[in-house]
């Protein structure tokens, strides 16, 4: 079998795949804790259980069912220690000098498709190196972070040519602005504000995590699956993803959690919306927050003394942010 290939790198470790089809592990990912210190794989692994959990509780719900729950979560979770023996068949798929650590096996989020990897390109690559961008076996590992709460300062330098040879299509960071210059429909832009809020209220409310540091991308559904959650468009048909837990943290149902998942919603990456980013998209997110964090609290409450009081936490959290703006 084919080496394993790596397809992305960040503080907490490299990510790796198997490039091989006839492969038991093609399909699935492979996240080591080989990067950085104090960041934890295994918390990161709980947390990701933790989602999958509130996930299916959601399709449970009155008003929800399976397929009207648009955010995707990477399936088949499983922790892999250092001393597993797992190791001993297939620590030799990794390139020389590396060994067993701390590790999680997921499910492989689907690379962005072709033609959606040569829009990008074609419109924000240098044309110098661009055909070398599109030929380049790195940049099949496409993922896109839709940054709909923040738009480039000076779009106009990002038209003009660049001397520095740097472009990358992984976790390719697509902000606002980028969105509507490449004419993606208003339509789609609040679905993919209504699914991160949706997502959030989630985590929150049924998970019970502050969700801090949690990254979205676009990418394909899983096997071509055709669900409410799939949009088509210039970026091909593709659905919401959320990935990497490590640094979320348990939420307390008070105002001292509202105020912990607060801090968290600015440390993130400017996935959300914000007011001043655009209105129109922040209303949205706000209202679906609201509403699905309302779905989740009243079922959740049945029998709860502070009913009145949790309640009431969802809109201090959004007044909370509005007036941090």
């Amino acid at each position: 079998m084919d080496k394993f290939r790596r397809i992305g790198a960040g503080f907490c470790g490299t990510v790796w795949t198997s490039p091989c089809e006839e492969s038991v592990h093609f399909g699935r990912a492979f996240k080591r804790e080989d990067g950085g210190p104090g960041r934890s794989l295994l918390n990161d692994f709980r947390m990701h259980q933790s989602v999958l959990e509130a996930r299916e509780k959601l399709s449970e719900l009155p008003g929800f069912e399976s397929s009207s729950v648009h955010i995707y979560v990477p399936r088949f979770a499983e922790f892999i220690g250092p001393e597993d023996g797992w190791w001993n068949s297939n620590l030799e798929y990794f390139p020389s000098g590396y060994t067993a650590c701390n590790m999680i096996l997921s499910e492989r989020i689907p690379a962005v498709s072709q033609k959606a990897r040569e829009l990008l390109i074609d419109r924000y690559c240098p044309s110098s190196f661009a055909a070398e961008i599109k030929t380049s076996e790195a940049n099949e590992d496409c993922l896109i972070r839709p940054y709909l709460g923040r738009r480039r300062y000076n779009a106009a330098a990002h038209t003009r040519p660049s001397r520095f040879k740097a472009f990358s299509l992984r976790n390719y960071p697509l902000h606002l602005d980028q969105m509507e210059e490449l004419g993606l429909d208003a339509a789609d832009l609040v679905h993919y504000v209504e699914v991160m809020a949706e997502a959030l209220a989630m985590m929150h409310w049924l998970a019970g995590i502050d969700a801090n540091d949690v990254e979205f991308v676009l990418a394909p559904p899983r096997s071509a699956e055709k669900t409410p959650a799939v949009i088509s468009n210039k970026l091909g048909d593709h659905v919401m993803w959320i990935l990497d837990f490590d640094c979320c943290n348990r939420l307390s149902f008070d105002i001292d959690g509202v105020d912990q998942a607060v801090t968290a919603f600015f440390k993130n990456d400017p996935f959300y919306p914000r007011p001043n980013s655009s209105s129109a998209l922040w209303a949205a997110f706000r209202r679906k927050y609201i509403e699905v964090s309302n779905d989740i609290l009243q079922t959740r409450l049945l029998n709860d003394n502070d009913k009145d009081d949790i309640q009431k936490l969802p809109e201090a959290f959004m007044q909370r942010i509005e007036e941090r703006i």
